[in-house]
């Protein structure tokens, strides 16, 4: 498969890590042109922009955990923590994730799997109500679907920590790191990215997964910082279902691109959608890049390989422990608080390309190399 901007895409973190020289020497009218692409005249300073606010999000800067201070006493060992298994693979991810602090703390940790479905959901919950653990985590289930269960747990003094969820304080629950203005924030780095690595594309659509919650909120996100670099941009919008994740995701994006032709660049919600996208691409004749976020290892193999052009990468190491410790500070009866929405949201993600892509797909991106021996400071283990 073709890529005719991913010269100039590949060199976007060089770029920012030296933007005062950048954009002295464009401005100087003596440099030599180079062989990547130029942006429309309209469009450069839209993309200058894109890649100045991007800066924070090229994994150039130090990092800190979000919440860098000790527990007030330890966690007992055999502290009974729940986790609620949605059933999708980033869910799968983030349940392998809890082994090591769970070893770490010697927690019993205990899966339930949810299912999808409102019944499903129902059962499940009263399962946890009845396992009567210590606490519970939650990633992406909205708690709308398990309300009474969540008046029960509460009454019970059970606390119940949430990533990924929109709703949190709505329902009683304690604020998750990575809500609504966490979503918005990465959303608007989806779409300076797009402008950015397009060189000012005039075209982009966007592909919403309606079922997940925050989906809508990356969209806003995407909408509202493209609208701002870049006004003559015209965003499409287009849905796909969550069961097509995994199957036919990919066939909806080809068949969605070959009745759009002028489509020059696109932004997923969540990237499991390109999973198999390039070689299917590269079937149907079509040289379009994109970007999404939540990548998987698959996701990760083909940006390495130069066949996917980028990923907002998610460090779901650090974000699960991250989960973890706010549930060991409520279950402490811990006052804590999170620290603004863009130290936030660029502590946990990164824009990931062919030239910075992880060594281990799996692991994925690693946001702070030491992040366990802080963890385990902070934790009072030994």
């Amino acid at each position: 498969m073709k890529h005719t901007r991913k010269a100039r895409a590949t060199g976007l973190i060089a770029a920012a890590a030296i933007g005062a020289l950048v954009l002295s020497a464009c401005s100087s009218g003596g440099t030599t042109e180079t062989e990547e692409p130029t942006a429309p005249a309209g469009n450069a300073d839209a993309v200058a922009a894109a890649e100045a606010f991007l800066e924070p999000w090229l994994g150039t800067t130090e990092k800190n955990l979000l919440i860098d201070e000790a527990l007030s006493e330890p966690i007992a060992p055999g502290t009974h923590v729940v986790y609620l298994d949605v059933g999708t693979p980033v869910s799968a991810v983030m349940w392998n994730n809890l082994q090591a602090p769970a070893e770490l703390l010697g927690l019993e940790l205990e899966r339930v799997e949810t299912g999808r479905d409102a019944q499903s959901i129902n059962a499940a919950m009263n399962t946890v109500v009845e396992l009567a653990p210590d606490g519970v985590i939650n990633i992406t289930l909205d708690p709308i679907f398990f309300e009474s269960q969540i008046e029960q747990l509460t009454a019970a003094g059970i606390p119940m920590a949430s990533g990924s969820v929109m709703n949190t304080v709505e329902f009683g629950l304690p604020e998750a790191f990575n809500g609504p203005d966490w979503m918005i924030m990465n959303g608007e780095v989806l779409g300076a990215a797009a402008i950015a690595r397009s060189g000012g594309a005039s075209e982009i659509v966007f592909y919403n997964v309606p079922e997940f919650p925050f989906s809508s909120y990356e969209l806003e996100g995407a909408k509202s910082k493209i609208a701002e670099l870049s006004p003559d941009t015209n965003l499409r919008v287009v849905d796909i279902p969550i069961a097509e994740l995994g199957s036919t995701a990919a066939d909806r994006i080809i068949s969605d691109l070959q009745a759009n032709p002028d489509t020059e660049y696109f932004i997923a919600a969540v990237d499991e959608v390109q999973i198999g996208l390039p070689q299917k691409l590269s079937l149907a004749g079509i040289d379009i890049d994109g970007i999404a976020m939540w990548p998987a290892p698959p996701n990760n193999e083909q940006i390495a390989a130069g066949e996917q052009d980028a990923t907002l990468s998610v460090d779901l190491n650090l974000m699960m422990w991250t989960v973890l410790d706010q549930l060991l500070r409520e279950m402490n009866g811990q006052d804590y608080s999170w620290p603004d929405t863009q130290t936030r949201a660029s502590t946990l993600t990164r824009v990931t390309e062919q030239s910075n892509a992880p060594e281990d797909p799996v692991v994925g991106y690693i946001a702070i190399p030491d992040f366990q021996d802080r963890f385990a400071a902070n934790w009072l283990v030994n």
